[in-house]
């Protein structure tokens, strides 16, 4: 197969690909966000958050992992091999064995899930990736397999970078407070999720344990001017 005859079945296989992967991703991740299901769920691993971004390792591979290596494997041995093998019925058999595989492993980040909410999630999942699985067996079927692993890897490498900017990037929490009057605006204050307000200390805190409180009263003299003169000095002689 030449350069222009892969250019024009990528170009060809593209609203397909629109159709049948980018908008079921879009339904599958708003209906799981409605149940409460995110898909910071099913990562098991953990990024080392860096000043700047992950460790490039860590980036590195899993960048190699899901946008490379499990796309090419999936598409030869799903489908590629039972293609090969067994023509469209390997297809279909192999792309079906896919399609139960991903929430089957899924599932077990939702042991703490209600049922209702991990049948609705097996609903949603099994959909979405019967949708993926007939648009890479249209492309083996009609003889396109190469297009299919392009577009397989393609589609994992965009939104593995897009998780790993996610994890990278520390980005600020909103905290929505709601004044005590009715019909007030809603103020809406970024917040980080290290940062917490500290109360202004009172007058009376700000000092410290050791200081001394004087109390001072201003009263009439009872004493002439003379008399005031003479306990001064002595009181003095007696300090030195």
């Amino acid at each position: 197969m030449d350069a222009m005859s892969l250019l024009y079945q990528l170009a060809y296989y593209f609203p397909y690909y629109v159709v049948l992967v980018f908008f079921p991703m879009v339904a599958r991740v708003l209906i799981e966000r409605a149940l409460g299901i995110r898909p910071e769920i099913f990562e098991s691993r953990t990024f080392p958050i860096l000043p700047l971004n992950m460790a490039y390792e860590t980036a590195f591979r899993t960048l190699v992992l899901s946008g490379l290596y499990y796309p090419l494997f999936e598409e030869l041995v799903f489908r590629g091999l039972p293609h090969f093998f067994f023509g469209s019925l390997g297809v279909v058999v192999g792309s079906t064995v896919w399609v139960l595989m991903h929430p089957a492993w899924q599932l077990q980040y939702l042991s703490a899930f209600p049922l209702k909410k991990k049948l609705a999630f097996t609903a949603t999942s099994t959909a979405y990736y019967v949708c993926n699985a007939i648009f890479y067996s249209m492309m083996w079927i009609n003889g396109a397999g190469l297009a299919a692993i392009i577009y397989h890897a393609g589609h994992n490498i965009w939104l593995t970078l897009a998780d790993i900017i996610r994890e990278s990037i520390p980005i600020p929490k909103f905290r929505f407070s709601k004044k005590e009057k009715k019909g007030s605006p809603i103020a809406i204050k970024p917040v980080l999720a290290s940062r917490r307000k500290i109360p202004k200390p009172s007058e009376e805190e700000k000092l410290p344990e050791h200081t001394m409180h004087f109390v001072v009263k201003k009263s009439t003299p009872s004493l002439s001017r003379e008399a005031e003169d003479a306990l001064s000095m002595i009181y003095v002689r007696k300090k030195e």
